[in-house]
């Protein structure tokens, strides 16, 4: 593996944002962290002591190193990477949720799978389940528990009524117990 070499101007650069006044100016960790495994690769430190330390892999350090070497101090400190890798901007999403609200209050159970397919269908693209449940998430949607009762229950009058339609005499146990026969014997044959 070729071990990355840094220049004197590259040396003094990393020991200037390690002072005091540099570590003020980052309010990152983790571009503190990246600066720090930079900072002790030109102490001399092997990568493996410094992945220890910093809490960084070894071959992370190894790109950190190769990554300043080309692109300089700005490609450390800053980190490119964002979490917003939306399909939609958040207007869309509120009006294609706005949708739902239509076959909700219609008395239509919205799902994740109907709102899959639909959001397949409007991006193009397909999308995991967990997409939908951090959409619903970030718009204060939230899963209701299902309703305690069947909306077309009989009362419970109807519900005595059927039963003592069903079973007129009280049922077999009923009859036995009150002829004076408790017990139940058996015998083989």
């Amino acid at each position: 593996m070729k071990k990355h070499k840094f220049k004197r101007p590259q040396i003094r650069e990393i020991k200037r944002y390690m002072t005091k006044e540099g570590k003020r100016k980052i309010k990152d960790i983790n571009a503190y962290n990246r600066l720090l495994a930079l900072h002790m690769r030109v102490l001399g430190k092997k990568n493996k002591e410094i992945s220890e330390i910093v809490g960084l892999s070894v071959q992370y350090i190894t790109e950190l190193a190769s990554k300043y070497i080309k692109e300089g101090i700005d490609a450390i400190l800053t980190d490119k990477r964002t979490g917003n890798h939306r399909n939609m901007s958040v207007t869309e999403e509120i009006s294609f949720l706005d949708s739902f609200f239509d076959l909700a209050d219609a008395g239509q159970i919205v799902t994740i799978a109907t709102i899959m397919d639909k959001y397949k269908e409007v991006t193009g693209k397909p999308c995991a389940d967990t997409t939908i449940y951090r959409l619903l998430k970030r718009h204060g949607w939230r899963k209701i528990a299902p309703r305690p009762e069947h909306p077309g229950k009989a009362s419970e009058d109807e519900i005595e009524s059927s039963k003592k339609l069903t079973n007129p005499t009280g049922g077999y146990w009923k009859n036995l117990q009150e002829a004076g026969t408790t017990s139940i014997s058996t015998t083989k044959a």
